[in-house]
């Protein structure tokens, strides 16, 4: 029941693991080789490698192209396989080809309204799993994918503070419970398909999710697995922020070399006519000249600022979320240069 990537991560456990008692052995006994060992994995381990075998072709040594590294950011290692012959014997490594995706790290902002589907409230099952299936899709090419998600399905909290008058933070600090809801959906969804996902978030809740660590994160996405981010206030640890402006900050702490996000609308319409067509390609400036804009202008800027380009695209069309993912051209492209005439 174990995924692929739990399983080398297994084996490299027991690998550096077997290095260690290795070379406790040839320390104790001034390299004779005949000491003890209490690890009661030892011996199976020594049949499975052998005895006759050099030590760096045993223990995988990092700098030997035909050993298992630990998964991170070498290439075509991250993605090899072993391949063991009949004497349960590692004889060779076979890479995973790397494909040609644009983007190696991606935050993905998904919308809460978009996750609702048709209806206005609660989360449409069928869209979670197209999302997860997506998603899954990418990872298996190599895109380290980060994951932010607002809470507008389950709870608006402008609206709120238009109708009733509550306090603007207390709405949305409320507003950060439903982007908790949403973010462990999706962790349900992305893990029936096998896909290894961590929920982080700035405030303090163990039973539900890790807390937010930048370097953790990047550990994770890594390893091959998806890190979700809270949205509102979750993403930021404080209230007032909206998730657009949660996913562009986390963007810029992990290094990610895209920001895109998944809405109802196809990207950024000329204009707001029924018959309008989406920009293929804009720049930060013009996107605030423009006024209105299905993103928040404050993460607009902060991406604007740190170089980082924001791709906005109908998520409800299937193949949308791998295509963009990808790096394929995909809704709105926004960046510093904008289009060429």
């Amino acid at each position: 029941r174990k995924s692929v990537e739990q399983c080398k991560n297994k084996v490299d456990n027991l690998k550096k693991r077997y290095k260690l008692e290795r070379h406790r052995m040839m320390n104790n006994t001034n390299g004779n080789g005949t000491g003890t060992s209490h690890w009661p994995w030892f011996k199976k381990m020594e049949q499975i490698v052998g005895n006759s075998l050099p030590m760096k072709t045993v223990l995988g040594e990092e700098n030997s192209g035909s050993g298992m590294s630990s998964p991170g950011r070498q290439g075509n290692k991250r993605y090899a396989t072993a391949t063991s012959s009949p004497g349960c014997q590692i004889t060779s490594i076979k890479p995973k080809p790397v494909t040609n995706a644009r983007w190696r790290r991606v935050v993905f902002k998904i919308s809460g309204a978009s996750l609702a589907g048709t209806g206005s409230h609660s989360a449409d099952p069928k869209v979670a799993m197209l999302i997860a299936r997506e998603v899954s899709m990418a990872c298996s090419v190599g895109v380290e994918v980060a994951i932010v998600v607002g809470g507008r399905n389950f709870f608006c909290g402008d609206t709120w503070v238009t109708a009733t008058g509550m306090d603007r933070s207390t709405a949305y600090q409320i507003g950060m419970m439903a982007t908790v809801m949403n973010s462990i959906l999706i962790q349900s969804a992305l893990e029936k398909l096998g896909v290894q996902t961590r929920v982080q978030s700035a405030f303090s809740m163990p039973e539900v999710f890790e807390p937010y660590s930048k370097q953790r994160a990047i550990r994770h996405l890594e390893k091959g697995r998806v890190v979700i981010f809270g949205g509102i206030g979750a993403g930021t640890g404080n209230p007032l922020f909206s998730t657009d402006t949660a996913a562009a900050l986390r963007a810029s702490e992990i290094n990610a070399d895209a920001f895109i996000k998944g809405t109802n609308a196809d990207g950024v319409y000329e204009c707001d006519g029924m018959n309008s067509v989406a920009f293929e390609h804009i720049s930060f400036r013009e996107l605030a000249s423009r006024g209105a804009s299905p993103m928040d202008m404050m993460a607009a800027t902060f991406c604007e600022e740190n170089g980082i380009p924001v791709v906005i695209f109908n998520l409800h069309e299937p193949g949308n979320i791998s295509r963009a993912l990808s790096g394929e051209h995909v809704g709105t492209l926004i960046d510093q240069t904008g289009r060429i005439d």
